[in-house]
């Protein structure tokens, strides 16, 4: 729980609605992150939001330290599942400077194009038992606007603001977190 307390105390963070990927169920997925964890100290998450793209991740964690936090959908099927599974086998920080993801980690899976992006992750928890209160967050990219989802953008860069106010906010308010990741550097990077 302690990782989730620091997530939930931490001035940004990066929200994500989790979903199925490639076939792949929630719970899968996170106990092959975790295993990558366990065997090389860190694991690449695929994520193409226009919302969490590596310089607003990487802005967000030159401050302070850099979480996840994967909550569910307002509904079910609220997330739309992923159907692409083509495999990353470098990633860069900047663009400039390639390098191959670590030997015995699992494989890095989505849609691979110039636009695919990671979290880089050295912790990754499931055991939460905890609510996300989506009204006390902003956009990270639009901080007077609140956190919202769209299909096809599950996932922002968000900063601690009380949005509960706001006529924009998001209907449904609460959401069961299922997992939370820390970011490690470069926190968010690009794939091929």
């Amino acid at each position: 729980m302690e990782l989730v307390d620091q997530a939930l105390a931490a001035s940004g963070c990066v929200i994500s609605v989790m979903g199925d990927h490639a076939g792949e169920g929630v719970d899968a997925i996170f106990k092959r992150k975790m295993a990558d964890v366990d065997a090389v100290g860190r694991t690449f998450w695929v994520a193409r939001s226009a919302k969490a793209r590596p310089g607003l991740v990487q802005e967000l964690c030159a401050g302070e330290r850099g979480y996840v936090i994967f909550v569910e959908p307002a509904t079910t099927g609220g997330a739309r599942p992923t159907t692409a599974s083509d495999s990353a086998s470098e990633y860069s920080g900047d663009r400039a400077r390639w390098l191959p993801l670590p030997q015995g980690m699992g494989p890095v899976t989505g849609k691979m194009d110039d636009a695919t992006t990671a979290f880089v992750f050295d912790q990754l928890t499931t055991d939460t038992s905890r609510v996300l209160d989506l009204w006390q967050y902003a956009d990270g990219s639009d901080m007077g606007s609140p956190v919202r989802f769209v299909l096809g953008c599950s996932t922002v860069c968000a900063v601690r603001e009380d949005m509960s106010a706001h006529p924009q906010r998001m209907k449904s308010r609460y959401r069961t977190i299922v997992a939370v990741a820390r970011l490690v550097e470069p926190y968010c990077a690009w794939l091929r």
